[in-house]
């Protein structure tokens, strides 16, 4: 399991943390609006994980007890502006004895912007158990913060300030040299802030805006983009569509590790998986992402596409 170094970082989560980024407005029967929204710096529209944690928010709102989401699957048709707020309308598709179903529409201007399918559980306990297992990785208090590591490549500093302004804090484990190329990446990451009082519905919600972080980038490292010695220049990531597995409970607000890799890129889309696992080795929830990444190749004709 994850070691930690002789001289570890300060490593508290006491402050409260900050409810706003999933916080939602009740304004009708089933119907949700947010209250903050995030577009970063350079981005063509608002922080897909944002969208994705608020939707499942707003899922979990009209389900009771005893279920837990299992399953989110969203599709990603539009880019959202935070000039305006997104309204969740959930739809109630069906309601059994095991499982139940909810259908979630993100609306701006009176048009859907992103669609996603929750499915909740009653939980229950099985004989059949197994997962793949934890990779051997150094604990997060004997690595930079994600601050950090910008203010050393010397990121403009306005940037760095937004990222520290963030709900999730992150360090990136190095990759060994030999695997610095290749399509896979891993990071450890949690909510700021003391989650101890909310319930399972926020901290799942919380992992699923986290999930979003970095699984899309990890699908371009091959070809070294914003490197001076790449002949890749990249013109186009934004994501199609994204899918969280909940397989055991966890705290947003305590490390979790999370392993990415791509097996997968071509026709101008390419595919990111992940896993999620506690501090004990569990692994705690799936992702896969697809989403369009275009670039420019220097040693070939370029070529013009619209999406």
């Amino acid at each position: 399991m994850a070691g930690s170094s002789a001289a570890a970082r300060q490593d508290t989560n006491a402050t409260p943390f900050n409810e706003r980024t999933l916080e939602l407005n009740e304004v009708g029967p089933d119907t949700y609006v947010s209250v903050d929204l995030w577009r970063p710096q350079g981005n063509r529209g608002v922080y897909g994980g944002q969208v994705i944690g608020q939707a499942l928010a707003a899922a979990a709102k009209t389900v009771g007890e005893p279920y837990q989401c299992n399953s989110l699957h969203c599709h990603f048709l539009a880019a959202g502006t935070n000039a305006e707020m997104i309204a969740y309308e959930v739809r109630r598709i069906r309601q059994g004895r095991s499982y139940c179903t909810r259908l979630v529409l993100a609306k701006q201007g009176g048009r859907v912007i992103f669609v996603a399918m929750a499915s909740f559980q009653r939980p229950e306990t099985s004989p059949l158990d197994h997962q793949y297992a934890m990779p051997d990785v150094p604990g997060p208090e004997s690595l930079i913060s994600h601050e950090e590591r910008m203010a050393r490549a010397t990121i403009d500093q306005s940037k760095i300030d937004e990222f520290a302004m963030l709900p999730v804090e992150s360090r990136r484990v190095p990759a060994p040299p030999a695997h610095s190329d290749l399509p896979t990446s891993a990071m450890w990451l949690r909510a700021k802030g003391d989650m101890s009082r909310l319930d399972h519905v926020h901290h799942q919600s919380m992992l699923a805006y986290a999930s979003d972080y970095a699984l899309l980038g990890t699908t371009a490292r091959p070809y070294r983009m914003g490197r001076p010695d790449s002949r890749y220049r990249l013109s186009m990531m934004v994501s199609l569509d994204h899918t969280i597995w909940f397989h055991a409970p966890f705290r947003a607000d305590e490390w979790l590790l999370y392993v990415m890799e791509s097996p997968r890129g071509a026709s101008g889309r390419n595919l990111g998986i992940g896993r999620i696992y506690r501090r004990d080795g569990v692994l705690v929830a799936t992702t896969a992402q697809e989403g369009v990444v275009r670039g420019t190749d220097s040693e070939a004709d370029p070529q013009t596409l619209e999406f």
